[in-house]
């Protein structure tokens, strides 16, 4: 049913995924990250984009083909699809579905440098934040902290926090870009509030900035939300994700 794209040929779904959700699939129309598949590749009318456990989907396709789609090999995946398709796998996989919100947040930032750079100096010191390198980045897979960017030595940008020696919080890269980054952000509960993710996201952009890369943010929470406009982001609109059981 499905046949899957090659990297000369993506420029070709683009139309399909002009949505802001779906920027995070730019990733995979870019040729940087994961797997592009469509129905036809002459006149693709429906496709999917798939990138760490992401799946966009978008376009036109038979309820029967998209519930076999679904139920035998994106059932691992989160799932984020286009309008007309979204009410057609809540009544198909109702009762077997998690619907969770995620909130899109504009792309063009504008940030206060001077604001970015004290953050920093509110953080107390007994916490340490330094730069992510590729030793750094193996004990963060290790230790399951938060998902990062692949081969970061060569593609990775990112600073975490440490507390008597542990990694206690990170911002990081993850899904990557042309021209850019994806944020991830994750502190640990108990050192949460202590304007630890204010400071390690500010380092970041402003180690993106000077790398001249563009900082893309969407948030899976309202906490994530006022983050990103506390650093100059604009919060742009709610959407539906959908899990299965």
């Amino acid at each position: 049913m499905l046949e899957k794209v090659e990297s000369r040929n993506l420029e070709k779904l683009k139309n399909l995924f002009k949505d802001i959700r779906f920027y995070m699939g730019n990733s995979v129309l870019n040729g940087m990250m994961g797997e592009a598949y469509t129905d036809d590749i002459s006149n693709p009318k429906f496709a999917i984009l798939i990138v760490k456990y992401y799946c966009f989907i978008s376009g036109n396709i038979q309820k029967n083909d998209l519930y076999e789609l679904i139920n035998t090999r994106l059932k691992k995946y989160i799932i984020i699809p286009s309008d007309n398709l979204k009410s057609i796998i809540e009544e198909m996989f109702e009762g077997n579905v998690n619907i969770f919100e995620r909130y899109s947040i504009k792309k063009d930032p504008s940030f206060n440098i001077k604001k970015l750079q004290e953050y920093e100096d509110k953080v107390s010191k007994e916490y340490c934040i330094q730069e992510i390198d590729s030793s750094v980045a193996e004990r963060i897979r290790k230790e399951n902290l938060i998902s990062i960017t692949d081969n970061y030595e060569k593609n990775g940008i990112g600073y975490y926090c440490t507390y008597n020696g542990k990694i206690i919080g990170i911002a990081s890269s993850n899904i990557i870009y042309k021209d850019g980054i994806e944020v991830n952000i994750e502190v640990k509960e108990e050192h949460r509030r202590k304007g630890i993710a204010t400071a390690l996201a500010s380092k970041l952009i402003l180690k993106c900035l000077e790398k001249n890369k563009k900082i893309s943010w969407d948030a899976n929470n309202l906490w994530s939300v006022s983050l990103a406009e506390k650093l100059g982001f604009k919060y742009d609109s709610t959407y539906n994700v959908y899990e299965l059981i």
